[in-house]
């Protein structure tokens, strides 16, 4: 069965050697009846000096992060490609996929009742279509039609599988972050970190896993990754304290102003 095409531009961040996944993609949205387009990935087997050079390992290492793996920066650049091609681009907004994802039947409405949401003036910068930790409480802010509201996860969510980011979201992300730091979904959700209005959706339309099969991409060189610098243990008690405390503080934050200044949730 179809459903009424999608006039948000889609994009799906795809492995040109990731074949399967591309296919069982490609096979959701034309059941859907949404187009989409491809992206394509970094593979971390072709990573070079300027892609490696361009990890803020110093900052890392100063909070005693373990270091990335290449399979961790190559997914952080291809959803930097992607953020890149958003705030160049003409489109508002934009949804992106990774291409290991289930699309649930609703999903094109979904997207179209957040454009509209958009175009009243309530802006947002990131908004994850999945919910990864569902087991932890969700504050909703904004109701996006009469089965879904945006929200956040108390106190933070994790995953890319996909979100609808704006342009001018786009744009400030990259300003915020000329190096890579942390792995893009740190990256991304940490709104009390990157200063981004980033909400997720409850309930989610979008879930991990496809028919496309369980191989990991990301997984790949995990061997491969550098052991963390137990020298600096200390350091990284402090950065997570203080990162506890930050998306605590700026969690009900969040919530606060929102409801003080919203009153959609009760419409």
């Amino acid at each position: 069965m179809t459903h009424a095409p999608c006039v948000m531009k889609c994009i799906v961040i795809n492995l040109p050697r990731a074949e399967a996944r591309r296919e069982a993609m490609r096979r959701q949205f034309y059941t859907l009846g949404i187009e989409f387009e491809i992206l394509d990935a970094t593979d971390w087997r072709n990573l070079d000096e300027e892609d490696w050079a361009f990890v803020d390992r110093e900052s890392r290492d100063l909070e005693g992060r373990r270091p990335l793996s290449d399979t961790m920066i190559a997914c952080h650049l291809s959803h930097r490609k992607a953020q890149q091609s958003v705030a160049l681009g003409d489109d508002e907004l934009v949804a992106v996929f990774e291409d290991d994802v289930s699309l649930a039947p609703e999903i094109g409405g979904v997207l179209e009742a957040l454009k509209r949401l958009y175009a009243s003036g309530w802006e947002f910068d990131f908004v994850f279509l999945q919910r990864n930790d569902t087991y932890k409480p969700f504050a909703p802010l904004k109701r996006v039609n009469e089965n879904i509201c945006l929200g956040i996860t108390k106190f933070s969510d994790w995953g890319t599988q996909s979100y609808v980011v704006s342009k001018k979201g786009a744009a400030r992300l990259l300003k915020r972050y000329p190096k890579i730091v942390n792995r893009t979904d740190h990256t991304l959700h940490a709104y009390w970190e990157n200063g981004l209005n980033v909400f997720s959706l409850e309930t989610p339309v979008v879930f991990h896993g496809n028919e496309s099969g369980g191989h990991s991409y990301l997984g790949e060189a995990t061997y491969l990754r550098p052991n963390r610098n137990f020298r600096k243990l200390p350091n990284r008690v402090l950065s997570n304290l203080r990162e506890e405390v930050r998306k605590r503080v700026y969690f009900f934050r969040k919530v606060r102003a929102a409801r003080n200044t919203d009153d959609s949730m009760t419409e």
